[in-house]
């Protein structure tokens, strides 16, 4: 018996297998079927055929059929055409059959309301898959290795070695399939298999799983700095924007972390971060330029605006993006460029019901808008300027007005004449809510 990890699998849950029909896979679903009682679980197996193979679809596909009946277990069967998808998409081929796979298993797994979905990576995938990202330059989370868990899917097989799985198949007396691609070194992880680990392991006999054990120890690293990066921007700040001064006082490992946290906030993707685009993001948010910018690629960009950087992707933008005059009405909430207006609201600024002169309205700012302040009366131009809000920001700041005045601007400042408490008194709230 074999040692699967049960952890990562839901007592008296649903678990999705992925089955090719190769020896993992095989060995993975047979280990799922034997722990279903002890376990709870319930097992549905997935076969994906690629379209790549086309002579050898129907035979996996009857294999997958044969050995699902004899145990019992309900299968499904997806089909893809992973050549024209990867010409269509500039992908390779393991690339593009690796997308539609795992599209293939989501879309099946939340229809069939399963929790998580078991795919059979084993220690040496692992290895390889370290040993490839290692030729590529990879960082910490590329030398990893492949992580037990990502979202829904499971590896229960990841500290088990090949030898160990197909010792497992034959004394269960289960058939496996070979896939002949696996031997084609055209391919670089099967060149990796074939020709680098065998020569490793002349120096060491066990180095597939020292290999393994190293990416451990940079797995728990790069944990680490994780977590360090989210304490980093843990104060009070605006999503997809930190303030430069903590980047300066921060060690240089945090950099790609911290950067690639706010492109999530920002819903950008992460993987337009490369090291030396992370350097470059560095070098320009240290530096002392309070303007500039750095294209990231798909549009998104690296942005300092005076003391900040900030992630910026336009694609969100865009879907936020509103100029228009909106009348406000009482407790009713308003949704404008990124931020969230009420007039009437339980919190936000205080003003003399008396001082508001007709509808009170959120909109751009306009040529001669002016607002009183404390020291007297300033253009909104200058109080931006003043408070350094960048040239490209100052449009999208709201400006909530009634017919005569600016009340408030964004959460920058307001009309000191008109706040205040009181017989007779509303709150306006104006908060950003993204961006």
């Amino acid at each position: 018996m074999i040692n699967i990890n049960k952890k990562l699998l839901p007592r008296g849950g649903r678990v999705l297998a992925a089955l090719s029909g190769g020896a993992d896979s095989v060995c993975l679903l047979h280990q799922l079927y034997s722990l279903r009682h002890e376990l709870g679980l319930t097992v549905i197996a997935a076969h994906y055929s690629h379209g790549i193979r086309t002579e050898c679809a129907a035979d996996e596909e009857e294999f997958v059929h044969n050995l699902c009946e004899n145990l019992g277990i309900e299968y499904h069967i997806g089909r893809g055409d992973v050549p024209t998808y990867a010409g269509e998409h500039g992908m390779g081929l393991e690339e593009a059959a690796r997308t539609l796979r795992y599209g293939f298993l989501y879309d099946l797994a939340e229809q069939l309301e399963c929790e998580v979905i078991a795919v059979a990576h084993n220690r040496e995938d692992s290895a390889e898959t370290v040993l490839f990202n290692l030729t590529r330059g990879a960082g910490l989370s590329g030398l990893a290795g492949i992580p037990a868990v990502n979202d829904r899917v499971v590896r229960p097989l990841l500290g088990i070695s090949r030898k160990e799985i197909e010792a497992y198949n034959e004394k269960h007396g289960l058939a496996w399939l070979t896939d002949e691609s696996n031997a084609d070194i055209a391919f670089s992880r099967n060149r990796i298999r074939h020709e680098v680990l065998p020569h490793l392991r002349q120096i060491n006999p066990d180095a597939d799983a020292a290999i393994c054990r190293a990416a451990d120890r940079l797995a728990q690293t790069q944990d680490f700095i994780l977590q360090s990066a989210l304490q980093l921007l843990s104060c009070d700040r605006q999503l997809g924007r930190i303030d430069r001064r903590l980047l300066r006082s921060a060690h240089p490992a945090l950099y790609h972390a911290v950067f690639t946290l706010l492109l999530r906030e920002v819903k950008a993707d992460s993987r337009v971060l490369d090291a030396r685009k992370t350097e470059n993001v560095a070098a320009l948010a240290l530096g002392d330029r309070v303007s500039g910018e750095i294209e990231l690629g798909q549009g998104i960009c690296a942005r300092v605006e005076y003391t900040d950087l900030c992630m910026v992707n336009p694609h969100l933008e865009a879907q936020h993006e509103s100029r228009e005059e909106i009348e406000l009405h009482p407790g009713v909430p308003v949704l404008w460029n990124g931020w969230e207006i009420e007039l009437d609201a339980a919190e936000g600024i205080t003003f003399a019901v008396d001082a508001i002169e007709g509808p009170v309205v959120v909109r751009s700012r306009r040529i001669g808008d002016r607002i009183a302040l404390s020291s007297g009366h300033k253009s909104i131009k200058k109080l931006m300027i003043d408070r350094k809000i960048p040239a490209k920001s100052r449009d999208r700041i709201p400006l909530i007005c009634d017919n005569n005045k600016v009340l408030l601007v964004g959460d920058i400042d307001y009309d000191r004449h008109a706040a205040g408490h009181h017989s007779k008194s509303v709150k306006i709230k104006c908060r950003r809510i993204m961006l």
